[in-house]
Formats: C-alpha cells, structure tokens, sequence
C-alpha cells in the first residue's frame, strides 16, 4: 500500500512540474539593469492571450524599491499561444526605453526568454521564474 501511496505521489510532482515547465504564467524575474536593478513580472491569462504586470521593483542589494512608478503597469500583452512554450503576436514594453514592440515569449529549459522589436532592432532578456 505504502509503495502504491509513494508512486502516486512521484506521478503527481512529476505531472506538476511537466505542466509548470510548459506555462508561463507566474512571478518572472528580469534580467538585471546595469545598475543591479531588476523587475518582477506577473504572467496571467487575459482572455486566451497570456499579459504581465509590474508586481515589484528591486535594487540591485535585492530590497524592494518603495513607490516604484511603474508598479502595477501592464508590460506585457495579447500573447497568443504559437506551439508549445511559445507566444507572440503581442507587445512588450521597455520602461527602462518607454518603448513599445511587437514582442514573443518562449519558454527554454528554467527561463522565460522575452524578445521584443521595434523595426529592424531587436532585444531579448532572460527571466527566470521566482513563483
């Protein structure tokens, strides 16, 4: 029975991880800023698109940054599954450039890897999940 119990058990961490490892939604921390300074990103469905939220800001020692201008601004949004792990055809924007790009999220290995471009130019950061 016990050995039933203990199967059952791995079957579901497994289950649970093969299923987190395939979504995006959650907390995602940003690639830091040449400062140290980093963001927490909230990823949660809108409608059938996936869209994040500015849940925090930090500096570079890891302590909250208080009134943080930007705390709850959408960074993300209309991400539209493109296959497994991935999305696009949304935007991302940059509050570090206060641009807004045409943007795609792909899920690699533990990271979340944004892109966006604005024209001819591209960037992409990776995040790694927090929650």
């Amino acid at each position: 029975m016990m050995k039933k119990i203990v199967i059952a058990a791995v079957g579901l961490v497994l289950t649970v991880s093969a299923a987190h490892a395939s979504d995006a939604t959650g907390l995602w921390r940003t690639q830091s800023a040449p400062d140290g300074g980093y963001l927490q990103v909230k990823i949660e469905p809108c409608g059938s698109s996936l869209c994040g939220t500015i849940a925090g800001a930090f500096g570079s020692d890891g302590k909250a940054v208080s009134g943080y201008k930007y705390d709850g601004k959408q960074m993300i949004w209309d991400m539209k599954p493109d296959g497994a792990g991935k999305w696009d055809g949304g935007k991302v924007w940059s509050p570090a450039a206060n641009i807004t790009a045409n943007g795609k999220l792909s899920l690699e290995g533990g990271k979340l890897v944004v892109s966006g471009c604005k024209g001819p130019i591209c960037r992409s950061q990776d995040w790694m999940r927090v929650e």
